[in-house]
């Protein structure tokens, strides 16, 4: 029985501790093979349980609006897709993110008409 009880233990305390995606602002950097800049991603409680995420980034200096189009999370874990304009083209992006802690972090591949444009990875702390 005191077997059962410290694995017991030991299970929640793993619960316990794991990473959880949670309401918030985060901010943080890109960083793709020819270019960089900022990233935020704001989740808000959506009523329900879940969270309803807001991205935007800046682009060469400017800020860059984002439509977010899917999200799933997991597990501490989310994949994100979300659609902008920049220079005059329609782009798409899409993200894979880990919660540890406070920040997020992961990598993105961003397409054009399904064609490949850009990838790297990112990473943003809660304010």
């Amino acid at each position: 029985m005191i077997g059962t009880c410290a694995v017991i233990s030991l299970l929640a305390a793993g619960l316990a501790s794991a990473d959880t995606l949670g309401a918030g602002t985060y901010k943080g950097t890109w960083t793709g093979a020819t270019a960089s800049g900022e990233i935020h991603i704001t989740f808000r409680a959506d009523g329900f349980g879940g969270l309803d995420p807001e991205v935007g980034f800046t682009l060469g200096g400017e800020n860059v609006i984002c439509k977010v189009l899917s999200f799933k999370p997991e597990d501490g874990k989310f994949t994100m897709v979300y659609e902008f304009d920049a220079q005059g083209n329609r782009l798409q992006s899409a993200i894979f993110a880990t919660a540890k802690g406070k920040t997020l972090g992961g990598t993105y591949k961003t397409t054009a008409a399904d064609q490949a444009v850009d990838s790297g990875t990112w990473k943003a702390t809660v304010e």
